[in-house]
């Protein structure tokens, strides 16, 4: 019993650390294909490096719905940050229906995780996020 019990808050403290291990990606890192990791709906993102991205978002039986628009990366305070404009933020459909369909701008911080993967977050609590795919 006392084993086990050092052997879990070993483990524990381990993945803390794991999970603690992220660093912000910076610009020349975003470019790429992305999945939505979570989600019933097939959500992908191209981020390409002349300023442009495309966002394919098909729901369970409807059609595919394209979305295209413009990002920058900028800097609020000591926070670099990347925006896309003309976003429409279509994940919201799942968990809840109280989503505008406006499009607008969309501000992330994409990360370098501690495996390697770059990410950019959409909804931390729920632990929804964009994942670069490789290749």
């Amino acid at each position: 019993m006392r084993w086990t019990l050092k052997a879990l808050s070993l483990t524990i403290i381990v993945t803390s650390v794991l999970l603690a291990c992220s660093r912000p990606a910076a610009r020349d890192e975003v470019v790429g294909t992305y999945a939505m990791n979570a989600g019933k709906a097939h959500d992908t993102l191209v981020i390409y490096s002349n300023g442009v991205y495309v966002r394919r978002y098909t729901s369970p039986g409807a059609l595919t719905v394209t979305d295209s628009g413009r990002w920058t990366w900028d800097k609020v305070g000591e926070e670099e940050r990347l925006t896309f404009e003309k976003f429409i933020p279509r994940w919201h459909d799942e968990p809840s229906r109280r989503v505008s369909k406006v499009p607008g701008f969309w501000s992330a911080k994409p990360e370098r995780n501690w495996r390697g993967e770059i990410t950019i977050p959409v909804e931390r609590d729920l632990g929804w996020a964009y994942v670069r795919l490789k290749g």
